[in-house]
């Protein structure tokens, strides 16, 4: 399981901040502005992609509705745990 949640992580964290789909995140603004807060928002997009992995790769719960909310769960904590150790790093 924790394999699992760190990939949906790595894949969120990916997409709303990673440089390499900066134009994805542009494109979307462009298109609707839901769009735009989706491709932003950690938590909406852990979701999305929780049912997406649960779907392609495998299912931990055995429901892809209740991997969506585990996915969503873990990107707002590795997020939230992430953000705050940030805060509180001189170097960052």
């Amino acid at each position: 399981m924790l394999t699992w949640i760190l990939v949906s992580f790595g894949i969120t964290f990916a997409i709303t901040h990673g440089k390499i789909f900066e134009e994805l995140r542009k494109t979307a603004a462009d298109k609707h502005e839901i769009l735009d807060g989706l491709v932003r928002c950690p938590m909406c997009l852990g979701f999305w992609v929780g049912m997406a992995l649960s779907l392609a790769w495998k299912s931990v719960t055995g429901c892809f509705f209740l991997d969506g909310f585990l996915s969503l769960s873990g990107c707002w904590l590795l997020f939230a745990v992430s953000w705050a150790l940030a805060l509180h790093d001189d170097r960052v």
